[in-house]
């Protein structure tokens, strides 16, 4: 241990004369066999940390193989394809966790090229993060989700692939001015979910081998009192340009809501307000391509707000889907587009879709051309 600190300080203080500067911080690199948890907490605030290829597991037996509770680069250094890859230690549940408190947001942090596998709970969650960028990190087989940015404003997911979670793969909550751009999410319970959150754009991310592709999903299933977020009750943002195919995976989870999930979704909205859903592709979803639906109705729960208002749904494709609906009370309605009981001020315009088993309540909210969001 002596050995591994004398040469984090060696590092330091050769890195502050001749090292990269990154925001004026210094530049550190760790090797295989050296401490990930060691070289965060030895470094100072704005430092950029390289993590050279290899597989690093964590023998400090904290909740995560690494916290970061302070401005941060941390960057995987890829040589010849080859990353650093974290998996679980001893006591390890969640990756790479990046905490802050309510009074005191962790500002400017980026988490990028990172192979992150087999949590028991998280890959990589932040909680009370401002100003953020994951980008470029494969994360696997969480327990519970992939890729979890929570209680958090001013981020960017992008370009990262995440898979294999009892939850999400890519789940969004309790946040305000994320983009989620260019990921791919697959075998998962819900691929991308959005839930008490506002101003996300999802753009040009693909979906597949999920039960449901992307999920907007009411407050109750917020997974955190929304008053304990940043005080959205229901609000999305922009769903466009996302690629949903083939979301027929049958259900992993054992219990809970999440366990109450049909497969063969696209896209689902699920009680949401105010979502921006324009120039999707969805298509061989087996049960629908697109869903607008009373949460109230669907989950045969209670709340004094069940109905999704306030969505423009505009340009999209949806095509090839409902053929194949699982066992489920509503699969004699499986089709393309699935409108049931929806709120106030829904519009859709310029769609193409070959099946709809609900007319009238498409027909109810389809115009020329759907006024712009907030007008």
């Amino acid at each position: 241990m002596m050995m591994r600190m004398l040469a984090l300080v060696t590092v330091l203080l050769f890195s502050s004369s001749c090292g990269d500067s990154d925001g004026g911080g210094n530049t550190i690199t760790v090797n295989p066999g050296e401490s990930l948890q060691e070289a965060v907490d030895a470094a100072p605030a704005g430092s950029r940390i390289l993590v050279n290829p290899g597989t690093y597991v964590a023998s400090h037996n904290g909740q995560a193989a690494v916290l970061i509770e302070k401005s941060l680069h941390l960057i995987a250094n890829v040589v010849d394809g080859e990353t650093a890859i974290i998996v679980p230690g001893p006591g390890n549940t969640e990756g790479i966790l990046v905490q802050g408190t309510e009074d005191a947001f962790v500002e400017d942090v980026v988490i990028r090229n990172f192979s992150i596998q087999g949590f028991e709970e998280n890959g990589i969650w932040t909680r009370y993060v401002d100003g953020f960028e994951i980008t470029d990190n494969d994360v696997g087989d969480s327990d519970h989700v992939g890729i979890y940015p929570t209680l958090s404003a001013n981020g960017l997911v992008r370009d990262n692939i995440a898979y294999g979670g009892t939850d999400s793969a890519l789940w969004v909550t309790g946040a305000e001015d994320i983009r989620v751009i260019n990921n791919t999410v697959h075998t998962s319970p819900t691929g991308l979910e959005v839930t008490v959150s506002e101003r996300i754009e999802m753009v040009e991310n693909v979906a597949y081998n999920n039960v449901v592709g992307i999920g907007l999903y009411h407050d109750n299933d917020a997974g955190i009192n929304p008053e304990d977020g940043l005080g959205y009750q229901g609000l999305t943002g922009l769903v466009a340009r996302n690629n949903v195919y083939n979301n027929n995976l049958q259900n992993p989870a054992t219990g809970g809501v999440v366990a109450d999930l049909p497969t063969g979704l696209g896209i689902l909205v699920l009680g949401n307000d105010g979502a921006d859903i324009q120039d999707n592709t969805v298509t061989d979803n087996g049960f629908a391509g697109l869903v607008l639906i009373d949460w109230c109705l669907a989950t045969e729960r209670e709340d004094d707000d069940c109905k999704p208002d306030d969505v423009r749904i505009v340009g999209n494709t949806v095509t090839g889907n409902g053929t194949n609906p699982p066992e489920h009370p509503f699969a004699g309605l499986a089709s393309d587009v699935i409108v049931l009981s929806a709120g106030e001020r829904n519009c859709m315009a310029d769609n193409t879709y070959g099946t709809t088993l609900t007319p009238a309540e498409v027909d109810a909210i389809t115009e020329p051309s759907c006024p712009p969001v907030g007008g």
